[in-house]
């Protein structure tokens, strides 16, 4: 008579299976890295995209008969207005309006740019700080554009009355100010913190790294609160090719930018975010 035999399968060792884990684990982590990168990258091609859209936007609006080839200025220090015999007007109910102050925060270009339909809706911005996808700015409280005056217009959009507009001081922007060329290269750097660059007389790009903006004329540029030193870095060698000067890697890490199309200045001790201003457009 037969005994029944038993039939025993052999299992995982323990060794294999810390082995089969071992190789999941790394596997993960490659497509984790990748899909990372790939994020990353998708957020800096999106800030380009809105960089292009915005000097087509200018082009359109130079060819308004109402801008007469120029873009209004957005922010500017009355010094450098009264020398370049410029102004940074406002439309009101009985004409415009000179401001005294270049200190104008709730202005930026997305307003002349949306109101002649050169923009269909304000620039969603993936790096920085948003502030319309944040809620901080609303769009009821924005100022408006006075077509038939060519001016920014002191009343609000839905109010219809002089009062309390948005602040976009600490909000991605795009802006237009004169060019003040007495800003040495070796000083954007250090103007080119935070809000010290809104407080300047005017602004300077050295687009070949050693030649400055022409005086008498406009740059338009958009300015970028809130930007991490990783999104500035990337954006610098994407956009300023040789003339990218930052290296997060290097030694002794090189966290500025001075020169080219986009520039920043390093975080201040405790910081991990910049402030970035990149070149639209020099009219």
């Amino acid at each position: 008579m037969k005994r029944n035999q038993r039939k025993f399968r052999k299992g995982f060792t323990l060794v294999e299976m810390l082995g089969v884990l071992a190789i999941i684990a790394i596997l993960m982590s490659i497509v984790a890295v990748g899909v990372l990168s790939a994020i990353n990258r998708t957020r800096i091609v999106a800030t380009m995209s809105n960089f292009k859209n915005l000097e087509t936007a200018i082009l359109g609006f130079v060819a308004l008969p109402e801008a007469s080839g120029k873009l209004p200025i957005t922010k500017a220090g009355a010094t450098v207005l009264a020398k370049q015999k410029m102004a940074l007007t406002m439309a009101t109910n009985s004409g415009t309006q000179a401001m005294t102050t270049g200190e104008t925060p709730s202005l930026h270009l997305e307003i002349p740019f949306l109101s002649s339909g050169l923009l269909e809706r304000n620039p969603t911005w993936r790096v920085g700080s948003d502030g319309i996808a944040t809620g901080q700015m609303v769009l009821a409280e924005e100022r408006g554009w006075n077509r038939n005056k060519g001016a920014f217009s002191l009343l609000t959009q839905t109010s219809g009355t002089v009062g309390t507009a948005n602040d976009w001081s600490d909000y991605v922007r795009a802006e237009c100010a004169p060019v003040d060329n007495t800003i040495a290269l070796a000083d954007t750097g250090k103007l080119h913190t935070d809000k010290a660059m809104m407080k300047a007389d005017g602004v300077n790009f050295y687009l070949d790294g050693t030649t400055s903006l022409p005086s008498g004329t406009r740059v338009a540029y958009v300015v970028i609160p809130g930007l991490s030193l990783k999104d500035a870095a990337k954006l610098s060698e994407e956009l300023n090719g040789t003339l990218n000067e930052t290296d997060l890697n290097a030694a002794t890490p090189v966290q500025y930018q001075t020169k080219g199309r986009f520039v920043f200045a390093a975080p201040g001790t405790g910081e991990d975010s910049v402030t970035g201003f990149y070149f639209l457009a020099n009219i």
